[in-house]
């Protein structure tokens, strides 16, 4: 269930929208050819009890819906705030680097911090290219490495309280890494976003069989609010789509980042 709602999810959004919206339309039609057809059986007083019925189905609806967007915001933001994070923390282990006594040592450490900087931007901004995120994460546990054994050795020779603060530092931009993958790979569960479709195609359908009970079927407004619920639902898709869609994290904090230390770099050099 998981793989086929994951294949959904995965199609462009403007043909996900075109199919949900399908989905939706069919399902108030089809509950109000049901209503329409039980009219004659049913007492005239039973237009009331329905519309009790799914006055009721439509609120749990949206709670149902509240409930995913703020599941799918929750995510996003993860993903956002662990990129600010990521860059606070490569940053400070970057200036920490500079307080060696070993000035080749600080300078070879700042290359390779600068160097895993770039890394962790292309895979802040890698698209959904599976070869292309597993080669980023092998990346970035090589960098990870190299990075620690330089900074091992610096420890051994000179173990003060500078290199326990560097440790320190590096030890929270390899934890901010694990975070911010972690977050890139998780959703919205998947039995939220099915509970959600069958429970717009049901209240939709509701809604319809409603509508059939009455002189006018209003068209326009059963059409509008099909539009209104399909781009709730659409919402809640591009949120979980981390690499995709048009909600994306914005970079530009690793990018300050990478600017500031090849500023300071530049300058250490005139």
């Amino acid at each position: 269930m998981a793989r086929i709602m994951e294949a959904a999810t995965g199609l462009d959004l403007w043909l996900l929208g075109l199919l949900l919206l399908a989905l939706l339309l069919a399902a108030n039609e089809v509950g109000f050819r049901l209503g329409r057809r039980r009219t004659a059986h049913l007492p005239a007083d039973a237009g009331g009890h329905v519309g009790v019925l799914t006055t009721g189905m439509l609120g749990l609806l949206a709670f149902t819906l509240g409930l995913a967007i703020s599941i799918a915001d929750q995510r996003f933001e993860a993903r956002r705030d662990l990129v600010v994070r990521e860059a606070n923390a490569i940053g400070t282990a970057w200036l920490r680097a500079g307080l060696l006594r070993d000035a080749a040592e600080a300078a070879a450490l700042r290359r390779h911090l600068a160097d895993y900087a770039r890394i962790r931007l292309d895979y802040t901004t890698a698209r959904p290219d599976r070869d292309r995120i597993a080669a980023l994460n092998r990346a970035t546990e090589a960098a990870q490495a190299r990075i620690w054994t330089m900074a091992e050795a610096a420890a051994r020779q000179d173990a003060t309280p500078l290199t326990a603060a560097l440790v320190a530092a590096l030890n929270e931009t390899f934890d901010a890494a694990q975070a911010q993958r972690y977050a890139h790979e998780s959703r919205v569960p998947a039995h939220i976003q099915w509970l959600l479709l069958a429970g717009s195609l049901l209240a939709v359908g509701a809604v319809g069989y409603q509508l059939g009970f009455g002189p006018q079927r209003h068209g326009v407004l059963s059409t509008l609010l099909m539009a209104m619920w399909t781009g709730g639902m659409l919402l809640v898709a591009d949120l979980n789509r981390p690499r995709e869609g048009h909600i994306l994290v914005d970079p530009k904090p690793l990018r300050w980042a990478l600017e500031s230390m090849d500023t300071a770099a530049g300058a250490g050099r005139r």
